[in-house]
Formats: structure tokens, C-alpha cells, sequence
């Protein structure tokens, strides 16, 4: 696991501005609509409209950015030359693979977490490399969760373990970036949580890119058995 987030952190530092350049021209827009509808149509303590529009904006165009990220991800990792325009064009052809596969595991981990925790927790671990998989070998839905089955296959807590520590890296950008904005009244503003959700989203494409290269390694790991 060390080794994943070690080269993890060596691409998404080499290749940060380019990152930060995906995430912004996807989330500008959408965290400015999110927080303006928090602020201005929902209200504060509509927590449950706010979160289903987050998730709404996630699902159908966030997706483009984390298509994107997934490939720079596992561009540098190749040796490959990674471009703006590249990314955010894969972004785009890769929308309709993401959506059904995020959509079909979505379902599959509702129904896990239905019936106990402990299948949902299972299910988390086994589906977390579907988006890679859709985006680099462009298969979707239900061949991406087998795909995803197999590669996490051997490796439950191996993966199990990365998500914790990329668990605590989401729960240190909601403190730093948006806990403020919630108990200092002068950074109570619609664009300011806007900017906050926007740094939050450039943090959390580093667990993208770690998820990349846990693909990357159980990949090779695969092919050289």
C-alpha cells in the first residue's frame, strides 16, 4: 500500500497543474450552481435537496473530470505524454461507460449496505477500481465490476487499508477547506463554500489517482503471474 501512495503522490505532484486544470473547468460551474442552490433555493438546513443536487451534478458531469483524472493517472504512470486536451476528450467519450458503471456498482453497494454493513464494506472494496477499469480498458457496467472483481481479487485488504488512508486524506480537506466556512460568519458566503468545495474536489483527485495506480499495480501484478 505505501508503494500506491507513494508513487500516487509523485504523479499527481508532477502533474498537479494539470489536474487542478481538469477539476477546475468541470467543477467550476458546478460547485457555483450547488452552492448558489444551497443558498439561495434550498435553504441552510435542507441538508437532504443540497446532497441529492451534489450528488446529481456528481453522477451526470463530475464524471467527466474523474474520467480525465484517471487518465492523467495512468498516462504518467505509462511514461506516456499527458495534454490538457487529451484528458478532458476523455473525459467526454468515456461519459457514457462511466455512468452505467457507476450507476449498476452504485446499485449494488445500496443493496449491500441494505442488507448489513459488513456486504457493503465488501462490495466498496471489490467495485473500487470500476472507474478506472471503464476508463482504460472501455468496458462498463457489469464487465467493469468483474473486471474489478478480479483485479481486487487476493488483495481485499490491501485495498481495504488504501481506502481508510484515503478516507482520512477526504475527512482532512472537509476540515481545512469547509468546516470554516460553517463556523466563521465571515466566511459564510455562497462563493466562498463554492471556492472551499472546488479545493476539496482538487484534493480528492488525488484518491483518483490512487485508485489508478492500485489498478496499475494489480494490472501488472496479473500479467506477470
Amino acid at each position: 500500500m505505501r508503494n500506491i501512495l507513494r508513487q500516487s503522490w509523485q504523479s499527481y505532484r508532477q502533474h498537479f497543474l494539470m489536474i487542478v486544470a481538469v477539476v477546475v473547468t468541470v467543477w467550476t460551474p458546478l460547485e457555483l450552481l450547488s452552492s448558489y442552490m444551497d443558498a439561495f433555493v434550498f435553504g441552510e438546513d435542507d441538508f437532504r435537496k443540497s446532497w441529492k443536487f451534489a450528488q446529481f451534478l456528481d453522477n451526470f458531469f463530475g464524471i467527466i473530470a474523474t474520467a480525465g483524472v484517471v487518465f492523467i493517472g495512468y498516462e504518467a504512470l505509462t511514461g506516456q505524454r499527458v495534454t490538457f486536451g487529451a484528458a478532458v476528450s476523455t473525459g467526454f467519450t468515456s461519459w457514457g461507460r462511466m455512468w452505467w458503471t457507476r450507476f449498476l456498482s452504485g446499485l449494488a453497494l445500496l443493496l449491500g449496505f441494505l442488507l448489513l454493513v459488513v456486504p457493503g464494506v465488501y462490495l466498496l472494496v471489490r467495485l473500487s477500481l470500476v472507474e478506472p477499469v471503464a476508463v482504460q480498458e472501455r468496458i462498463s457496467g457489469s464487465a467493469a465490476m468483474r473486471r474489478s472483481f478480479q483485479l481486487t481479487d487476493g488483495r481485499f485488504w490491501v485495498v481495504f487499508r488504501l481506502g481508510l488512508a484515503l478516507l482520512a486524506i477526504v475527512v482532512l480537506a472537509l476540515v481545512v477547506f469547509v468546516l470554516p466556512t460553517a463556523f466563521v460568519p465571515a466566511l459564510d458566503h455562497w462563493l466562498i463554500d463554492a471556492a472551499s468545495q472546488l479545493a476539496c474536489d482538487v484534493v480528492m483527485a488525488f484518491c483518483t489517482i490512487a485508485l489508478v495506480t492500485a489498478y496499475s499495480h494489480f494490472k501488472n501484478e496479473q500479467t506477470t503471474a
